[in-house]
């Protein structure tokens, strides 16, 4: 039952991942402890959960630490914390250590296109924020243009490199599952 990697299959890591997402998200902190179980079951069928382990926790403290930064620049403003500067909420940790459990399957199919990486980072990064600003889970510091604006270009560099990290974290190079 353990280790077979069913978690690295494509549609069931990115039906995984969206529950996250979506936990995440609309739950914020009262859907902490299910996506915490998520992330562990992940593991727990996982092919090499050692390796996988090392991604999520790496990459997903990266970007963290960048959401912190923008969090510390006023871009990004939590309620949870009265509107004041202080560490993002532990959920959206939760959600960087989800979306770093997808780097390695099912969005394996960058690993070899960077600069396409580095595009739909900057689309989809921003766009997935403005989604979040409009479910509640976020405010934005500064206009909704400028903020876009600024996530585009930090995605655009941030997803090309956790993608290419996470292949070089993974002890060997990863196979596409489909």
């Amino acid at each position: 039952m353990f280790f077979t990697g069913l978690t690295q299959i494509f549609w069931v890591n990115l039906v995984g991942f969206q529950m996250v997402w979506w936990l995440s998200i609309l739950g914020r902190d009262t859907t902490q402890s299910i996506i915490f179980l998520l992330l562990v079951i992940h593991l727990m069928l996982h092919a090499r959960p050692r390796h996988e382990l090392k991604v999520v926790i790496i990459c997903g403290i990266l970007g963290y630490a960048i959401d912190t930064a923008l969090t510390y620049a006023g871009v990004f403003v939590f309620k949870e914390h009265g509107g004041g500067v202080y560490l993002p909420p532990l959920w959206l940790l939760l959600l960087w250590f989800g979306f770093s459990a997808t780097l390695r399957q099912s969005l394996v199919f960058f690993v070899d296109k960077l600069p396409l990486a580095s595009v739909c980072g900057a689309i989809a990064g921003s766009l997935t924020y403005l989604a979040a600003v409009n479910l509640g889970a976020v405010q934005l510091g500064y206009s909704t243009h400028t903020s876009a604006y600024l996530i585009a270009v930090i995605w655009a560099i941030l997803f090309p490199f956790l993608v290419w990290l996470s292949d070089r974290l993974g002890e060997f190079h990863v196979v596409k599952h489909t």
